[in-house]
């Protein structure tokens, strides 16, 4: 019995403990509205199928194909740099560090 109770208190602490952390993390005004966020949420999906296909044409050998997606990623990524100055503003360090990540990423 005190063994059960024991291990009962000690699951209710550890629940109590961990709830409020978890909930800390979300934001609840999140900037830009659901449909700005939407669009750049659609944006990214985009340019991850751009770079799927550009990676399929290289596979397959096609490098004027290749080239092509390279050219329509370029604009998607600046279509999603748009869409994130216009939710979260001209924030020092956004396009720097999204530009060093994409050139680390897509090795164009």
């Amino acid at each position: 019995m005190k063994k059960s109770n024991a291990i009962i208190s000690v699951s209710l602490l550890a629940g109590a403990l961990v709830m409020p952390s978890v909930g800390a993390y979300a934001d609840p005004n999140p900037p830009g509205n659901h449909q700005q966020r939407e669009e750049l949420r659609r944006d990214q999906q985009r340019l991850e199928q751009l770079r799927q296909r550009r990676n399929q044409e290289r596979r397959e050998g096609d490098r004027d194909d290749a080239r092509e997606y390279n050219d329509k990623i370029r604009d998607q990524k600046r279509e999603i740099r748009q869409d994130r100055r216009e939710i979260y503003g001209d924030r020092d360090g956004w396009n720097r560090d999204d530009r060093r990540r994409d050139r680390d990423h897509d090795h164009d």
